[in-house]
């Protein structure tokens, strides 16, 4: 395996530009260029983001105007196997679990299945614009391999790791707590750091209560050994919440289940969070850890919706995910529409700026990475893509509106580290 190459030497692209920013003196939140000169150095860095000029740049622009060109969209929680069941309403989670997903997942021990599915998987993703992704895999190793060659070999920024689970589910995906933790720390060393830096592998327990209490303290220690992520789904569904107590009755919540057995870090992901208590949610912040937003899903399978100012008042990182296949879309366009609808039903009402960012900067930081993606600023990574607008939609807000509301965006062009990956 080998790290994609960077670019030969400095691009420079002319179009609109709108990026989240720093913290400035007027408040602002995202930066709009109307004809922008976006810069990228020899290592795939942004070295500038400014108001064009001819001449600026010594060598050819490659002109994409009238697109514009944002940040990469980045998907903080989404499932490889579950790509070929979108839309396959089966009722309430743990129903739907056992009905639709499953049994998909069962296939997954095909590694010929696997290889077709994970080049279907890249595909969308970069499809929709989404260049950096949080995946949850199936529990066999097999198909996770074939995850993590498809993800180097699209050119994505992703951070993918083996499902764990141990008990309560089929024993087509069962795996026992030794085995799974050997397979996992097999792709850690395999896979860890591949694509000069762009792979990453995440510590997976699929959630509570199909993971014994070792399994979880060994994936614990595993993490905490190696300094990777955790991901895990917590309170997405009050019947979930009972069974999780009902494994685990030696806890007095569902999130102590996983402060208990260590596995709450300073990169712990934990996607919903719907059905959290004041405590769980004042834990989530003294553990620095982060919610993943998934609506679309959250509606989909009547879930419940999250109070998005339960975390904020707690200064939380809040990411977002598509949460693909509960989720009904990759593009993370429609997780953004819906965190909006899901706020409007609680009486809180969101801008576009503030879906935007939560996209981009805001899922970055969520996740451990807003310092190196996340908005076209100088040093940061080129991440980025050209999104085509109807001719009629110009200036900052109608392009926000646009951008968040309504579906004739279409993605032109991606670029992962200033490469090229879309089309």
């Amino acid at each position: 395996m080998s790290a994609p190459p960077p670019p030969a030497s400095p691009r420079a692209y002319r179009g609109r530009l709108l990026t989240p920013i720093a913290a400035s003196s007027n408040g602002a939140r995202v930066r709009y260029l109307d004809d922008a000169l976006l810069v990228i150095d020899s290592d795939g860095r942004i070295a500038q983001a400014a108001p064009f000029a001819p001449g600026a740049f010594p060598g050819p622009v490659l002109d994409l105007r009238p697109s514009v060109l944002t940040p990469g969209f980045i998907d903080a929680h989404v499932h490889f196997p579950q790509t070929r069941i979108i839309g396959s309403a089966s009722g309430a989670l743990l129903d739907w679990l056992e009905r639709s997903v499953f049994p998909e997942e069962a296939r997954f021990r095909d590694d010929g299945y696997a290889a077709l599915v994970a080049g279907e998987f890249t595909g969308r993703l970069l499809a929709s614009g989404t260049t950096t992704c949080v995946v949850f895999s199936s529990s066999c190793a097999g198909a996770t391999d074939k995850l993590f060659r498809a993800l180097l070999s699209a050119g994505l920024r992703g951070i993918a790791g083996l499902t764990l689970m141990d008990q309560s589910c089929p024993e087509a995906l069962r795996v026992p707590r030794d085995e799974a933790i050997a397979a996992a720390r097999d792709l850690a060393q395999r896979w860890h750091g591949e694509g000069g830096g762009l792979i990453e592998v995440a510590i997976t327990p699929r959630f509570a209560p199909s993971c014994s209490r070792p399994l979880m303290e060994a994936a614990a220690r595993l993490a905490q050994d190696h300094g990777l992520l955790v991901q895990t789904h917590v309170a997405e569904n009050p019947a979930e919440g009972e069974a999780t107590l009902r494994a685990h009755p030696w806890a007095r919540d569902y999130l102590d289940v996983y402060d208990r057995v260590g596995l709450l870090t300073g990169r712990a992901l934990l996607a919903h969070g719907i059905h959290l208590s004041p405590r769980e949610w004042d834990r989530i912040a003294e553990t620095g850890s982060s919610i993943v937003h998934c609506p679309d899903s959250n509606f989909f399978l009547g879930s419940g919706r999250m109070r998005l100012s339960d975390a904020r008042a707690r200064a939380i990182p809040v990411g977002l995910g598509s949460d693909v296949g509960a989720g009904r879309s990759f593009d993370m366009r429609r997780g953004m529409s819906s965190a909006f609808d899901n706020a409007l039903c609680l009486g809180d009402r969101l801008t576009p700026a503030d879906l935007f960012v939560m996209a981009t900067q805001g899922t970055a930081d969520a996740i451990g990475l807003g310092r190196v993606v996340g908005s076209l600023e100088a040093g940061k990574e080129a991440d980025f893509i050209a999104l085509r607008f109807p001719e009629h939609v110009l200036g900052e807000a109608e392009t926000l509106n646009h951008l968040v509301f309504a579906s004739d965006a279409t993605v032109q062009r991606a670029f992962v580290r200033g490469r090229p990956v879309y089309p």
